[in-house]
């Protein structure tokens, strides 16, 4: 199993219940892809390099997860037609979080 780093920007607007949510539907579709969630790291709302979706500002989260490769290609189809998530990346990541 590799390690992945999962970085999600979502819209600042959403309400504290709402950003739970949308993070229980990430982690909820990793763990049914037989993958585990290892640390979810809630940064909060940070200022943008620049605009995205006309936002200056966006909540950042990192869930990092372990897992097969399979789930990839799925959490980023997900990703992109979620309208609530300004931009997300994954990325392998060398070591793995405790």
């Amino acid at each position: 199993m590799r390690s992945y780093e999962l970085v999600v920007i979502f819209d600042p607007a959403l309400e504290e219940e709402a950003l739970d949510k949308e993070l229980s539907k990430i982690t909820s579709l990793i763990e049914k892809e037989k993958c585990v969630v290892t640390d979810v790291d809630k940064w909060g709302i940070r200022k943008l390099a620049y605009p995205i979706k006309k936002q200056e500002n966006g909540y950042y989260m990192i869930i990092y997860f372990e897992g097969n490769s399979s789930i990839v290609s799925e959490l980023d189809r997900v990703n992109k037609i979620n309208d609530k998530i300004l931009r997300h990346l994954i990325v392998k990541s060398d070591e793995s979080q405790v």
